[in-house]
């Protein structure tokens, strides 16, 4: 599903990513996010299991977020000077 969400067409992609999963999927979706202009923002200190607790789901290593409006808001708090000073589109 988070494949499919890269390629939509949408204004603002935030993919969000646990801090234990491995590196080589890490390296795959950092290489879409870029691909499709998404903004890739990986976890220091939430696992795999906590960030499926947050969302109410069971073992998930990455989300992609829907809203744009949310979207936005994390592109805020994760680059310096907001969305209009993010050029790497990567955290």
């Amino acid at each position: 599903m988070i494949r499919s969400y890269l390629r939509e067409n949408r204004r603002k992609k935030v993919l969000i990513v646990a801090s234990d999963t491995s590196d080589s999927i890490k390296l795959d979706w950092r290489k879409r996010c870029q691909s499709h202009g998404a903004f890739y923002v990986e976890l220091e200190h939430t696992n795999k299991l906590n960030l499926a607790r947050a969302v109410g789901l069971n073992n998930i290593s990455a989300i992609g977020i829907t809203d744009e409006g949310l979207a936005a808001e994390i592109i805020k708090l994760v680059r310096p000077g907001g969305e209009d000073n993010a050029k790497d589109q990567s955290v």
